[in-house]
């Protein structure tokens, strides 16, 4: 996710444009050509307003890549105790390559880190390495068991889950992958040159990775087109089976993630807030479903690292 705010607002977008991006979070790599036709306009002036919102950084395009696919398959998420500045310890930790996400955040907890590694053995290593660091005084880590929901796209139009088919990927798709990761837009023309394979050949493999779910073309829109003010994650105890009660959760308008996971906690979840009461009353529509038995939620400060291309390199 975005943490910054200095961004286009809403305000500054007319509804063309805000048709547009719902247009984009709906299939970002739809064609200039079928754009045209459905707000009714010009190729060439879709073309114009597409690359200006790019610009502007209202919104990202870019390939999700399924990191099951590259062979990681297990994830971890973890709250993490330091002691004395945390920007230190957040610095060292984004560089282990196993950190997906690492996160500074408000509250009693300093660091939120998400792991990512091939195997259960892997994971523990990466963890070990983390609480190895002569600042950390604790980890609380909870291994992801399935994902409920994942709105990459923060839009309400954007509910997408993370679900790649079994697949084996090669060099040429590594090399596709890299560059659709960069830019999720790109021309088959553009990806041939890539893969060095023809226009035809390029676009069936294209289509194949998207279809097993290797690689998500998604649109990403800032926060500040949303009046979205900020983030916060969600560490939810539960009584009884996690399931039902994280597909009610997953219900709640606003949380742009819901996971069942095992450790301390039974269901992880965030939320995108507007403003304090925003974040107030998301919180008590969560904590008001039933089994949900504690919440202990912590702001979003400042994103030190996010990488979704772990396995590419």
């Amino acid at each position: 996710m975005t943490l910054a705010y200095d961004e286009p607002a809403m305000a500054d977008l007319d509804e063309v444009d805000r048709a547009l991006i719902d247009a984009l979070v709906a299939d970002g790599r739809a064609s200039y050509a079928a754009l045209a036709r459905r707000i009714g306009m010009s190729q060439a002036a879709i073309k114009a307003r597409v690359l200006r919102l790019l610009d502007s950084g209202a919104i990202h395009i870019l390939g999700r890549i399924d990191p099951r696919a590259l062979g990681y398959g297990e994830f971890a998420y973890c709250l993490i105790d330091a002691e004395g500045p945390v920007e230190p310890v957040a610095g060292r930790l984004a560089e282990m390559e196993e950190a997906a996400f690492v996160l500074i955040l408000a509250g009693t907890r300093g660091l939120f880190v998400e792991f990512r590694a091939r195997d259960a053995e892997h994971l523990d290593a990466a963890i070990e390495a983390a609480r190895a660091d002569p600042q950390v005084r604790g980890i609380d880590a909870s291994s992801l068991v399935a994902y409920v929901k994942q709105d990459w796209s923060h839009s309400p139009a954007g509910d997408h889950r993370l679900g790649a088919r079994r697949r084996t990927v090669d060099a040429t798709d590594i090399r596709l992958l890299k560059h659709l990761a960069a830019d999720g837009r790109a021309t088959f023309a553009e990806l041939a040159e890539v893969a060095g394979m023809s226009h035809a050949a390029t676009r069936e493999r294209v289509l194949a990775l998207m279809a097993a779910g290797v690689v998500t073309v998604q649109t990403i829109v800032s926060p500040g087109v949303l009046g979205v003010k900020g983030y916060a994650g969600l560490m939810i105890e539960v009584d009884g089976p996690a399931g039902p009660v994280a597909e009610e959760i997953a219900a709640v308008a606003d949380l742009t993630l819901v996971a069942i996971v095992l450790g301390r906690f039974d269901v992880i979840a965030e939320a995108s807030y507007r403003d304090e009461a925003h974040l107030a009353e998301l919180l008590d529509r969560v904590r008001s479903v039933e089994g949900v038995r504690q919440v202990e939620a912590f702001v979003y400060l400042v994103e030190v690292k996010e990488s979704m291309t772990a396995g590419l390199s």
